[in-house]
């Protein structure tokens, strides 16, 4: 987890902990088992230490990303041809037998310590002796692979977020997953009763934009990404342009674009490899391609761009004078994000040259989110996923108040 994790990133009153794999000189307890919510890097924490000797515990589509993950630099090396295989950030947490021409295989020193469970799949993990958990894993709706956890035992049920974005169509998606369905909280005054509905004893909660006061526009639909289109359909037909998707996350504003425009989306070797490995991804793998030819939409490698949109610097143009524009993912509230979208219209109809679009996509939830999705489970206590070190607990008392008519 992020710098600030409470309890060293266990999520009581279970020894599980989520998103950290560090090894910090004391720890309450020695962890039962490691949960890895997605593979953003601030969530690998300690993983790429070679010492890790523990299994984790992931999504399907978690896996190949955490497995296929290259760092920046590796990735050019192998670009330029220096290295003939890419060097794998994470190989050493999965190291297969050794076969021969006849097929014999040897296993000394072979390992698999990742282990994948289905979405919606209830599984009884091991902690101890006879000490069991049951785990589902829920979509988050915040990038590829990435997983809520409900963690139900004898002490109660606890649901971690990871990171999360609970805009309204995945809240409504929510009720109806029969897996969650018993932590709803109930629709009338009658509290929980009859075995019917039952508390959570916690959720752990994605606290990175809690401070977010204002509504941000729902990455599908009518806003965020209908709002880019609407820009993008307004540029010459011979304009290229560039989609800074820089992480994971980004996939939506691809699908739209793909979706509107009927086109192909140029993507880097890595991105089509991740890509290709995911098994909840289908339309996205269809519309990618390693062919810069053929398409004006481009995600390639943002530091190493193809020649039909690279430029130089802040330039807006090719050497071979290519209008090439730059398209940024930014959080903006939904207020400003509609604001901005009749502004860059009303510029584009004049003549205006606009070199850089910004689309307001945001992939984690703002506070109104936050307090909906608590809301619609009402646990005992809301616990964050990530404080900042720097406010001293300030933001950790803060929470008490902000999700006071949320909880049981």
């Amino acid at each position: 987890m992020p710098t600030g994790t409470p309890y060293n990133a266990f999520i009581h009153p279970y020894p599980i902990r989520v998103d950290d794999f560090s090894a910090p000189d004391r720890l309450p307890s020695v962890p039962a088992l490691h949960l890895l919510t997605h593979t953003h890097s601030d969530h690998l924490n300690g993983l790429s230490a070679k010492s890790f000797a523990s299994t984790i515990v992931c999504s399907e589509d978690a896996k190949p990303m955490l497995l296929r993950h290259e760092v920046y630099k590796e990735r050019s090396l192998k670009e330029k041809e220096m290295r003939a295989e890419p060097l794998r950030t994470f190989r050493h947490l999965k190291v297969d037998p050794v076969e021969l021409e006849d097929g014999t295989k040897f296993y000394t020193g072979s390992r698999d310590l990742v282990k994948t469970i289905p979405l919606n799949t209830p599984t009884r993990c091991e902690l101890s002796n006879n000490n069991y958990v049951t785990i589902t894993l829920l979509d988050a709706n915040h990038c590829p692979g990435a997983v809520m956890f409900l963690v139900e035992g004898a002490k109660g049920a606890v649901l971690h977020t990871g990171d999360l974005r609970a805009e309204p169509c995945f809240l409504e998606s929510l009720t109806k997953n029969p897996f969650v369905q018993k932590y709803l909280a109930p629709t009338g005054n009658v509290p929980p009763s009859n075995g019917v509905s039952q508390t959570l004893e916690a959720i752990y909660l994605d606290t990175a934009c809690m401070f977010g006061m204002n509504e941000v526009p729902p990455k599908v639909g009518d806003e965020a990404t209908a709002g880019l289109m609407s820009l993008l359909e307004l540029y010459p037909p011979e304009t290229y342009f560039y989609i800074n998707s820089w992480t994971w996350g980004y996939e939506d504003i691809l699908k739209a674009i793909a979706r509107h425009f009927q086109t192909k989306i140029h993507v880097d070797r890595y991105k089509h490899r991740v890509y290709s490995s995911l098994t909840r991804e289908p339309f996205m793998q269809s519309i990618l391609t390693r062919d810069p030819s053929i398409t004006r939409f481009h995600a390639c490698e943002r530091f190493d761009r193809c020649d039909f949109v690279k430029v130089d610097g802040r330039a807006s143009h090719t050497a071979s004078g290519r209008h090439v524009v730059y398209v940024n993912p930014v959080t903006m509230n939904a207020e400003k994000w509609k604001a901005y979208v009749q502004e860059t219209k009303a510029q584009l109809r004049r003549g205006e040259e606009v070199n850089t679009l910004l689309v307001g996509l945001s992939r984690h939830s703002p506070l109104p989110e936050l307090q909906r999705f608590v809301s619609l489970f009402k646990p005992r206590r809301v616990v964050p996923n990530t404080l900042v070190p720097s406010l001293g607990g300030l933001d950790w008392a803060c929470i008490p108040s902000m999700f006071k008519s949320c909880l049981s």
